[in-house]
């Protein structure tokens, strides 16, 4: 008998084994017991393979039932209340796992949408679990890459931090792939659309926020912070007049400090100064501490050219921060432009890049000095302080510009063309531009095409002077000397003293004596005193008859005239170390 039971045994034992050497046993043993295996999803937005979780029936809320579980997870204060009330039991007799998600929805309402009510009990559960830790983290600014990440929730909670605005720049990128994940797993999650509105805010890519935007918006309109999201982001887009129409929606007081200071905002993007400053006092009078306000308040005033308030606004707000870029910024725009202080405005602007290196408005008004001094500022000409700029926005026209005045300055002919040609082809094309554009063609060798593109321009504005010298500029590089002279004659008969002037100077390069050349200088400088161009050349006269002083009495009053030009205050600075 006992023999029989071990042939029993020795046959099972053998049956077992050829059980689990069978690859399709296996097979399914390793797909029952590994829950955490990954599979994967194209994001077709921009190509990018996404992990998702595979669905496992034994996560922490698999025995609630899915429509409660699907009202949370969408998050949007009406799926939430409705979640909330499918799963309400009379008797407050819950499970562990329906105690976690109740308290979880209790904190997206909390933390996601403050404004909302919560309409049901909380009961008591033991904080020290996963969800809640998440969140917890969350609210301190970190996020909380323990959860595990098995189901919706335990990815999605982490990244309830893009809602702390002291999070750091690398904590909000850290949020990128969790709140993608989530959205691949449940598209119509407007908490998700919510989040990665925010992500894309905070990543600068206003456009993509908006759009995200957009969908919660139409899902809870009624929902003040999604609102009030909306109109900024719509605000940054340059949709004002939706803005507006989004904001009169907002239910609430008009007296709303959040109401009056996005008023405040679109006001002054639409250049409605007067109104952006009552909004503004409104809030300052409800928040008299509020710094933003003060130094947005200053700002405004900048803009208004009352500099002399807006100093006073500026010298409170330093005495609480005296780092912030929008602060250095307005202060050196006020040195620059008020106080007409270039090296006050240089060293904060240097200050201001030395702190915050990637700005753009910290590279522009750099940019901007450089092009006006013909000097680098921290170390850089404008064409290398807006190269960053330009790299992100290639079509930055004040960019361009300021990189075009770098690559004239230290003459770089053919980049300044290639950008040049660009400018003049967009809508904002100026006659200075133009006549730009036949210098740098000139200097390329391109005289006919500067004269065969002007000539067009100045036919359609013949009454344009400063077309019309750039008409002459190139007209005397291709012209015959005999028909350039009789044109130049004709035309400085009915000039104006200013025009007469240019025309005397331009005439004075076709001269072939040196008596004509002066007195055609000469002339010049009575018609304008102030044509610097034409008491440059005649310092370079002198300068080269070896006649020192009277070549510097002339380059003096070039340096009266442009005295934030670095190049020439340096060859003042040379020549009267040459007289010494």
């Amino acid at each position: 008998m006992y023999k029989s039971y071990a042939a029993c045994f020795k046959l099972l034992f053998v049956l077992i084994a050829i059980s689990f050497c069978n690859p399709l046993f296996a097979a399914k043993k390793k797909k029952a017991a590994d829950t955490s295996v990954s599979t994967q999803k194209t994001d077709t937005s921009k190509g990018e393979t996404i992990k998702l979780p595979v669905p496992n029936k034994k996560t922490f809320f698999y025995k609630i039932d899915s429509e409660v579980l699907q009202g949370v997870e969408i998050g949007s204060p009406e799926s939430i209340r409705s979640a909330m009330s499918l799963i309400r039991k009379s008797k407050g007799d819950y499970e562990e796992n329906e105690k976690v998600l109740i308290n979880i929805a209790a904190e997206i309402m909390k933390y996601a949408w403050p404004s909302e009510k919560i309409t049901w009990e909380i009961p008591a559960v033991n904080a020290d679990n996963t969800y809640l830790g998440a969140v917890y983290m969350a609210r301190q600014g970190v996020f909380d890459s323990s959860t595990g990440n098995v189901d919706f929730l335990s990815i999605i909670l982490p990244a309830l931090v893009l809602l702390n605005p002291i999070a750091s720049d690398t904590v909000v990128a850290q949020c990128e792939i969790p709140v993608k994940t989530a959205l691949a797993i449940r598209p119509e999650s407007v908490l998700a659309q919510y989040l990665m509105a925010l992500f894309n805010e905070r990543k600068g890519l206003v456009q993509d926020a908006a759009s995200c935007m957009a969908s919660v918006y139409k899902s809870c309109p009624a929902v003040e912070e999604v609102s009030l999201a909306y109109v900024r982001l719509l605000r940054q887009n340059g949709q004002y007049d939706k803005a507006l129409e989004v904001l009169g929606k907002v239910s609430g007081d008009s007296n709303d400090i959040r109401i009056l200071k996005q008023n405040a905002y679109i006001a002054f993007e639409k250049k409605d100064y007067s109104s952006a400053e009552l909004y503004v006092a409104r809030v300052l009078q409800q928040a008299p501490n509020d710094l933003e306000f003060v130094l947005f308040r200053a700002k405004i005033l900048i803009e208004k050219n009352d500099y002399i308030h807006a100093v006073s606004l500026l010298d409170m707000y330093a005495r609480q921060d005296n780092t912030s870029i929008d602060y250095l910024i307005l202060r050196a725009k006020v040195q620059l432009d008020w106080s007409k202080n270039t090296a006050s405005a240089t060293e904060t602007v240097e200050k201001a890049l030395e702190l915050y290196p990637d700005n753009k408005d910290a590279l522009m008004f750099a940019a901007r000095i450089s092009s006006m001094t013909d000097s680098p500022v921290a170390g850089k000409y404008a064409d290398e302080l807006t190269a960053k700029i330009l790299s992100a926005d290639p079509e930055n026209l004040q960019a361009m510009e300021y990189a075009l005045e770098g690559l004239v300055q230290r003459e770089n002919w053919q980049e300044a063309y290639s950008i040049c040609k660009k400018l003049i082809q967009s809508k904002t094309m100026t006659s200075e531009l133009v006549e730009k554009y036949v210098t740098i063609c000139i200097k390329l060798g391109k005289a006919q095409e500067a004269f065969d593109y002007v000539r067009k321009v100045y036919d359609a504005n013949s009454s344009d002077e400063v077309l019309m010298q750039a008409y002459v500029l190139a007209y005397c590089q291709v012209g015959n000397r005999d028909s350039v002279l009789r044109y130049l004659d004709t035309q400085i008969a009915t000039a104006t003293p200013k025009m007469k002037s240019y025309l005397l100077y331009r005439r004075s390069f076709l001269q072939l004596t040196e008596n004509n050349i002066l007195a055609d200088l000469r002339s010049s400088l009575i018609s304008n005193p102030r044509n610097s161009d034409a008491l440059f050349r005649l310092y370079e006269i002198y300068y080269d008859k070896k006649d020192y002083r009277k070549a510097q009495y002339y380059l003096r009053q070039v340096v009266a005239i442009n005295p934030n030009d670095s190049s020439v205050k340096k060859l003042n600075e040379a020549l009267t170390k040459l007289i010494q």
